[in-house]
């Protein structure tokens, strides 16, 4: 009895953190290009809809300037649809420029559970979940490279999370963003707590589930906490 609570203690989390705790880059360096995610169905999404994702990525200025910085806002085009993951990156668009297979320029003022990640040995150049609350959109700001990286676009996987977790869609894209010539121009920082307030607070976590795994960071805590107690009686 002891040795199968042991097994579950150390399987609940490897299987939950897996998919909330967001994208496991460090143990899988190619979600840094191909941003399949790992453990959802082999990388095939069950969504009947892929063709036409309820989300859209938008930017404050359809263009950019070297040095400059946009918000980038991932949302659900409407009611009720959420999403519970995700895993954004700039990337160019023209292939005579450069790479268009890596993530470019840096994330800041990630909102709460949300968390900046390391791609391509650019820090914080890519944006995720950390957690899996409801979102119906969430907001960050991109700052762009110190050059003219030619046409760029906001490229990224999203996961709806619900009837299960291997409900997502790949490449989601937002409208192309050409370059500006001449100052840097920048936007502010959030003036409040992203997450907290405004139209970047989460929707309550989900009291039931239905075929996905959707448990809390308490829920998670509760678990161990109670298999703990068993597997030491």
């Amino acid at each position: 009895m002891r040795t199968a609570m042991l097994s579950m203690l150390i399987f609940v989390p490897a299987l939950v953190f897996g998919y909330g705790a967001g994208p496991p880059v460090s143990t899988f360096p190619d979600l840094c290009t191909d941003m399949i995610p790992v453990g959802h169905n082999g990388g095939v999404s069950t969504a009947n809809d892929t063709d036409t994702p309820p989300y859209t990525i938008t930017t404050n200025s359809d263009k950019y300037t070297a040095g400059g910085s946009l918000t980038v806002t991932i949302s659900a085009r409407s009611e009720p649809t959420f999403f519970e993951g995700f895993f954004i990156q700039a990337r160019r668009t023209d292939m005579d420029l450069g790479d268009t297979n890596v993530s470019i320029g840096e994330f800041a003022y990630p909102p709460l559970k949300t968390q900046l990640i390391q791609c391509h040995n650019v820090s914080n150049s890519a944006w995720a979940h950390s957690d899996d609350p409801h979102w119906k959109t969430v907001s960050a700001v991109w700052n762009a490279p110190a050059q003219n990286e030619g046409p760029i676009e906001f490229k990224a996987t999203i996961v709806t999370g619900e009837p299960s977790e291997n409900w997502f869609y790949l490449d989601v894209k937002s409208a192309q963003i050409s370059f500006m010539a001449g100052d840097a121009v920048t936007v502010s920082p959030p003036t409040t707590q992203p997450g907290v307030t405004g139209d970047n607070t989460p929707y309550p976590e989900p009291t039931t589930t239905d075929g996905g795994c959707s448990l809390s960071a308490s829920a998670i805590l509760s678990v161990i906490t109670m298999l703990c107690g068993l597997a030491l009686a």
